[in-house]
């Protein structure tokens, strides 16, 4: 059984050092290096850094990249709209043009210039046919408030995933203490079953079983602690950037 239950765990490693090395590959391409799976990494998970502050404004949801995109579609759309009610009125149109005459037969005076020019302006009034210009209109009006629609939805959305963020970040926070104390009774339980073995009361196969059961808790610290990275990566990715908001520029006074 114990022949067994190493010839499991040798795969597990094996399995695992594959995984390692093609992520050490793969972060090698990102980095425009030859994916030698030699790039040295870190043996222990970066600190969380500090806590989320409180009381932060719901402006700083207008940086994410869809907010922006949605707040121009919506801009777009009213101007859509204006244009499609303009395009009902009259407008006039100047036009401008110039010349030289030059003839064998017709000898112009020296009280004539040379080139002639002129210059005009004419009223175009739209010509209504079946309301098309009409329709126009409220074909733009109804895509105006489709896109507010879709802003007020991309706004829900986006608190949505803040929200998620904040509530995964403190499950995973209270996860982070029980896994901790977990670890530390397992490795307690270690030394108690060590001290068993030195003392005849137990055989090594129970130490072993326990240091196991060490590394299974390890593992799901471990496990816990890089979701914990990455959901705080994703709040920051719901925010659109960091912590901090952004500043309006000095107004430059007027010379």
């Amino acid at each position: 059984m114990a022949r067994a239950n190493l010839a499991g765990f040798q795969d597990s490693a094996a399995q695992l050092h594959l995984a390692h090395e093609q992520a050490l590959r793969a972060l090698e391409l990102v980095l425009g290096r030859y994916p030698s799976a030699e790039l040295e990494s870190r043996t222990d998970l970066a600190k969380l850094p500090g806590p989320v502050p409180a009381g932060m404004p719901l402006e700083m949801l207008e940086r994410r990249p869809d907010m922006v995109a949605a707040e121009r579609r919506v801009a777009a759309a009213f101007n859509r709209v204006g244009e499609a009610k303009a395009a009902r009125l009259p407008r006039i149109t100047l036009n401008a043009s110039g010349a030289a005459i030059n003839s064998d037969v017709i000898q112009l005076k020296k009280d004539f210039d040379n080139p002639t020019a002129g210059a005009g302006a004419r009223l175009v009034a739209p010509i209504y046919q079946g309301g098309a210009l009409n329709a126009q209109v409220e074909i733009r009006t109804l895509e105006q408030k489709e896109a507010v629609a879709q802003y007020a939805s991309m706004a829900l959305r986006a608190i949505n995933d803040v929200e998620s963020a904040f509530s995964a970040e403190t499950t995973l926070a209270q996860r982070v203490q029980l896994l901790q104390q977990n670890v530390t009774e397992n490795v307690r339980a270690l030394e108690l079953a060590q001290t068993s073995y030195r003392v005849g009361k137990t055989d090594l196969r129970t130490v072993q079983q326990q240091q196991l059961s060490v590394f299974a808790a390890r593992l799901s610290l471990l496990r816990v602690q890089s979701e914990q990275l990455a959901q705080r990566i994703n709040l920051h990715l719901a925010l659109g950037g960091s912590f901090e908001t952004p500043q309006p520029p000095p107004n430059v006074a007027a010379k």
